[in-house]
């Protein structure tokens, strides 16, 4: 049995013909698809490169010197350094395995190596050199930090702007990447909305089907649970949480992104409970649901294949104001600087970088523009979405 009806997918086609919010999808979708692989569009690291005809691919793998034909087993954690481009011209190099491992005991004295013959090499970088986090010392700019990416004229002299380093939306106080920052911050915000809009969802399903399914002191117990969870304001609530965790030792950007998930999810469940509590109340008094009952239907049974696909219309309607909700406590509290630590990319600390140095607009105007038309995007596929789930809209 197919779980979508004929009627569900009536609507499907009628959300098609609004133009404004199917081409809205469209357009969302591709940028996503745009920016989900974000490696290979903004990356200090080269996606091919060759030396004495043996092929790399930096990108995918953490190459050391000793795997390109060096005398060291360090890692290479810059393809722009001096250190790196001194090997590739077949020169002495000194690694300090003390400054990579952080251990003064790997610290060594080697001889010498006397200077070889310039490797043959070819690269291939991404559109974009530079990474959210890649830092390097500019042999071209005056300064790294806030630097607007068209050259000026100060005291008589032009200043180069960070355009002539790549940095083709300028630097942010950093001295990080603002284009590169944008890709992938656009990118973890909307992976993140759209995980916590269908994790809350599930949860929200769950439990408001179960309220509403089997009633009575299960109901009972459940509206006052959940009532007291409510009553403890959310964002104080996910403040505290985050302020108190982050404290507890030092976490890598995955279980940092990890922990707000979790944090998020132990609110954001409660508007699609009492949608589905309601929905689920409504039903199992029908007919066909008593029909399936008098054939012994499990409740289980009856739950998913019955009520469900005729309750899918809060489900849909409310997923995409769902993600627009799950973007905007993921920027608050960045902005708030409860959020994610630094150099995580993250659309609420660059506008909050934004508000600290008014006059780098280069780093708060992409930054607003970027958010505001991920929303509003959004908010015309929502809007059709409950249009054509709406009977009253023609």
């Amino acid at each position: 049995m197919s779980l979508f009806s004929p009627e569900f997918k009536k609507r499907c086609q009628k959300f098609r013909r609004n133009r404004k919010s199917f081409f809205s999808l469209v357009f969302l979708l591709a940028l996503f698809l745009l920016t989900l692989p974000a490696e290979l569009l903004c990356n200090d690291k080269p996606l091919i490169l060759r030396i004495d005809g043996e092929w790399f691919f930096p990108v995918f793998k953490t190459y050391t010197y000793s795997d390109m034909g060096g005398e060291h087993d360090a890692p290479i954690l810059s393809y722009r350094s001096p250190l790196f481009k001194a090997f590739l011209a077949g020169e002495s190099v000194a690694v300090d395995m003390a400054a990579i491992y952080r251990d003064e005991a790997l610290t060594v004295e080697e001889p010498a190596i006397p200077r070889a013959a310039a490797r043959k090499v070819w690269t291939l970088y991404p559109l974009v050199r530079h990474s959210y986090k890649s830092y390097y010392e500019s042999e071209i700019l005056p300064r790294q930090t806030l630097v607007c990416p068209a050259s000026q004229v100060a005291d008589g002299q032009r200043v180069p702007g960070a355009r002539e380093e790549g940095h083709y939306l300028g630097t942010d106080k950093h001295g990080k990447d603002v284009l590169a920052r944008l890709i992938y911050g656009f990118r973890l915000s909307l992976l993140f909305g759209l995980a916590l809009a269908l994790t809350s969802t599930l949860i929200g399903c769950i439990l408001g089907a179960i309220q509403g399914y089997f009633g009575g002191i299960v109901d009972l117990l459940g509206q006052r649970a959940t009532e007291i969870w409510g009553s403890i304001p959310q964002l104080m609530l996910m403040m505290m949480l985050s302020d108190f965790l982050s404290r507890q030792g030092h976490l890598s950007e995955g279980q940092h992104v990890m922990m707000l998930f979790l944090i998020l999810n132990l609110t954001s469940w409660m508007g699609m409970a009492a949608h589905m509590r309601a929905m689920f109340l409504r039903a199992r008094n029908l007919d066909y649901v008593k029909a399936a009952k008098s054939l012994g239907a499990s409740n289980r049974r009856i739950m998913i294949t019955h009520i469900l696909p005729n309750s899918l219309t809060p489900i849909v309607t409310f997923l995409p104001f769902a993600v627009s909700g799950g973007i905007m406590a993921l920027v608050g509290l960045d902005f708030l600087g409860f959020g994610l630590n630094y150099p995580t990319p993250s659309l609420g600390e660059m506008l909050a970088q934004g508000q600290d140095n008014i006059e780098a607009w280069w780093v708060i105007v992409p930054t607003f523009a970027t958010l505001s038309t991920l929303l509003i995007l959004l908010t015309f596929v929502g809007d059709g979405v409950r249009n054509a789930f709406d009977p009253r809209f023609k």
